[in-house]
């Protein structure tokens, strides 16, 4: 009978290790990150949303709260997946592999509605910083919910797709963690874009605004809408994540080094 006993220290190391290397990563990708933004809320080609770009200094709009919201979501992310990994092993008997989709799926969606608030900051800064006007995340009680709804449907998504894939790349086909934790972020941001697009859209509208529709019903009204325009972004999107997620990746063996 397996030991049913959850590994603590590993948890542990495990978000030391997101919460270590979310720092370098997200300072390193940030400006592909507002690029994104600007395209999946406009849908404008990446070469016309560069050009209408104001300056260099607009591409570190909302970089404070871009740190604080990865420092919050990374470290948690990593500690929550492995905790609810460990605890689908046991409770379910799954194998790592298939233990690691399902209780990453779960631990995403509560560690993207949890930190939604940080998300909605760093959107609205990144926007702000493109206008005269400010704007504030102040809303109805029932935007916010609908919003980190969306956020956690999203990170499930995401989570269970990249702690998937990024496990298998390595265990299975040998890759160092810096090529496999990137190219399981680029594929994860692949599958859930449709949906980040709809809350990222849902981020940056007026506070004041009211919700008429839940987030997936949002996301298919998206596609509806824009059709492959739905994409638009995804490149800078898959970039910045290949570039944040391959620094986390590299940052993982010193970091261990350090616990050991």
């Amino acid at each position: 009978m397996p030991d049913a006993t959850i590994d603590v220290a590993e948890c542990m190391r495990r978000g030391a290790v997101g919460a270590v290397g979310a720092v370098p990563g997200t300072l390193a990708a940030h400006p592909a990150d507002v690029v994104k933004i600007r395209q999946q809320l406009s849908g404008l080609s990446l070469a016309k949303t560069v050009v209408g770009m104001d300056g260099i200094s607009s591409l570190y709009g909302g970089v404070r709260a871009g740190v604080l919201q990865k420092i919050t979501t990374r470290g948690p992310m990593f500690l929550a997946s492995e905790l609810f990994t460990q605890g689908v092993e046991h409770g379910a008997g799954l194998e790592r592999n298939r233990a690691l989709f399902v209780g990453s799926a779960l631990s995403g969606y509560c560690t993207g509605f949890l930190a939604a608030g940080f998300e909605w900051s760093k959107v609205q800064g990144g926007m702000a910083a493109a206008s005269s006007t400010s704007t504030s995340p102040v809303a109805s009680s029932t935007r916010r919910l609908l919003v980190r709804h969306g956020a956690g449907l999203r990170n499930g998504v995401f989570d269970a797709t990249f702690f998937g894939s990024e496990y298998a790349a390595r265990q299975q086909w040998g890759w160092t963690p810096a090529l496999s934790y990137g190219a399981a972020a680029a594929l994860a941001v692949t599958l859930d874009f449709p949906l980040d697009a709809a809350v990222k859209q849902s981020m940056a509208a007026a506070p004041s605004e009211v919700p008429t529709r839940g987030p997936l019903a949002a996301t298919l009204a998206l596609v509806r809408e824009r059709r492959l325009g739905v994409f638009a972004g995804l490149g800078a999107k898959a970039c910045e994540f290949a570039i944040s997620y391959s620094v986390t990746g590299a940052c993982s063996t010193h970091v261990t080094r350090w616990l050991s």
